[in-house]
């Protein structure tokens, strides 16, 4: 990626990372808005509703008490109907109806207290009648609700259920008859086709045509409340929410954009620090053991690449490797690995001629015939013999397979053996084992750690085993990190194995210093060679 591509790709990513936060905080302030408001109108809606039932109690409570007498306006009748008045903290009268004219109630006896009350606005399934908009002489200027059952009625005020205490004077609320929606009690407004949005449920909220609304019904009686609060409160508690998570928001994508910046900055300064690091020879060599399963004995390492800076700072081998393909470093990578490897390993296959060095190879590598002369030069200097130096090259250095095809031929014909690393994470990599000469197969480090798990690439390993069998290649299985793979893969016929059950990576020193004592402890029963000296040879 050229400078001013990576500047466009920092400034986008960057204002992403700016409004990515901010935008989530306000989703997250405008939902916790809107839960703040339902169930606050939520909770006026189920107040209204708990008044409603409260006041249906009584009224049903009273016809009961009333409905066993002969004479519905008996003395008897009239002083049990004012008890029930009085002892009751919702009904304001009660009494006995026929054709639609109040005959007597706790206000009143027969003939002295005679009102038409009109017909019923709603008849419920139970049988309940129910006028909703009742005057009486005495009070004129008060509406009542009143609920007939069994010829006997009780008197409530219209506005009974719906007068909750609120903090907020704008709320809408109404009892409806849920059979035929019809509005019983109202204050401001209210839409009855809100109703609709209740469905078979006990109680729903939502926002709709600028109002917060919740809809309840009552689980005993013929009754719903619908409350409604202006759309505005939401909007205030949103602001308020906001002024909280916004900030959070902008603080995180600050943090977002300084990291952005610092990777960034670091991947452009990378081509630069590494070509510095080239010049000073600032690249160093760590070796993994490769263990034969079946006698324990180390018998090769594979040689991996490390950069330290002079401020001792480490950088990962993912980073600086993939910078150095990008911007064309990478061979000058490979001649520093073999030059090092080179000196490190200049005496070891005298002490130790059954181990190997294995060298990574990338896919320029395999495109340049300089790669033959460096790994000639290796040879010459270590005094390699057949099967002491093994190249490592991945999937996609074969992918010009007829320059690639020429160089391994070569590299071959001069006794040193070819893996192929990473199998079975690139593309077509049964075409590469059939087209190419090839002495192992290296099972990679992500297979393996599937090795007796319910993943579904567990299955994948048992595969590359047999295809390997079928093609007479010995097999490395990479990243061993517990004794039942270990032992999982030496029953399945897999040679050799590296990772940390084994060792962790080592510098030649150390590396040269456990060999010894290996081989003190594994003395009398030194194989010929126990790395491969020729193709197919097993070991």
């Amino acid at each position: 990626m050229n400078r001013s591509r990576a500047i466009l790709v920092t400034i986008i990513t960057g204002l992403l990372a700016v409004a990515a936060p901010i935008l989530f905080a306000l989703h997250i302030a405008d939902q916790q808005g809107k839960n703040i408001e339902k169930n606050r109108v939520l909770s006026f809606a189920r107040e209204a509703l708990s008044r409603s039932d409260r006041a249906a109690d009584q009224i049903y409570e009273g016809i009961d008490r009333l409905s066993s007498a002969p004479d519905p306006c008996s003395p008897s009748q009239l002083f049990l109907m004012r008890d029930i008045d009085l002892s009751s903290s919702q009904i304001q009268a009660i009494g006995w109806v026929s054709n639609n004219i109040l005959k007597c109630s706790s206000l009143g006896a027969s003939g002295t207290m005679q009102i038409d009350l009109g017909d019923p606005d709603v008849v419920t399934t139970t049988g309940s009648r129910l006028r909703t908009n009742v005057t009486f002489p005495f009070a004129k200027d008060s509406a009542f609700t009143v609920v007939e059952r069994n010829g006997y009625a009780a008197i409530i005020h219209k506005d009974l259920p719906i007068d909750v205490v609120t903090e907020s004077s704008d709320i809408s609320i109404a009892t409806v008859t849920p059979e035929n929606r019809k509005v019983r009690s109202l204050r401001g407004h209210i839409n009855v086709e809100w109703m609709s949005r209740l469905g078979e449920l006990q109680e729903v909220t939502f926002v709709e045509q600028q109002y917060v609304v919740a809809v309840v019904r009552s689980k005993r009686y013929a009754t719903a409340v619908i409350a409604a609060l202006p759309i505005h409160y939401l909007r205030a508690q949103t602001r308020e929410a906001a002024l909280i998570l916004v900030p959070t928001g902008l603080a995180a994508g600050a943090v977002l954009i300084w990291a952005i910046l610092y990777v960034v900055r670091l991947q452009m300064a990378l081509p630069t620090l590494l070509k510095v690091a080239l010049r000073r020879k600032e690249l160093f060599l760590v070796y993994q053991p490769i263990v034969d399963l079946r006698s324990g004995r180390w018998i090769g390492a594979e040689a991996l690449v490390r950069w330290r800076r002079p401020s001792g700072e480490l950088v990962r081998p993912d980073l600086f490797i993939q910078v150095a393909e990008d911007t064309g470093y990478i061979q000058k990578v490979t001649e520093q690995v073999i030059e090092i490897a080179a000196r490190d390993a200049s005496n070891i296959f005298r002490k130790f001629p059954y181990f190997h060095i294995g060298i990574n190879l990338a896919a320029a590598d395999l495109q340049s015939h300089h790669t033959i002369e460096l790994l000639e030069d290796l040879m010459r200097e270590t005094s390699a013999s057949d099967g002491n130096i093994l190249i490592e090259a991945t999937e996609r250095g074969f992918m010009n397979t007829t320059i690639a095809q020429e160089i391994m031929r070569k590299i071959r014909a001069k006794g040193i053996r070819i893996a192929i690393d990473d199998f079975g994470t690139g593309y077509s990599s049964l075409s590469y084992l059939e087209s190419f000469e090839l002495d192992y197969l290296k099972i990679d480090k992500s297979f393996v750690d599937k090795i007796g798990t319910e993943a579904a690439t567990s299955q994948v390993v048992p595969h590359i085993i047999e295809m390997a069998k079928d093609l007479q290649l010995e097999m490395i299985a990479e990243g061993v990190e517990t004794e039942a793979q270990a032992r999982y893969l030496r029953d399945s016929g897999v040679q050799f194995a590296q990772g940390w059950l084994f060792s962790k990576p080592l510098p030649y020193s150390e590396l040269q210093s456990k060999l010894r004592d290996l081989d003190d402890s594994l003395s009398g029963s030194h194989p010929a060679r126990s790395s491969p000296v020729a193709p197919g040879q097993a070991l």
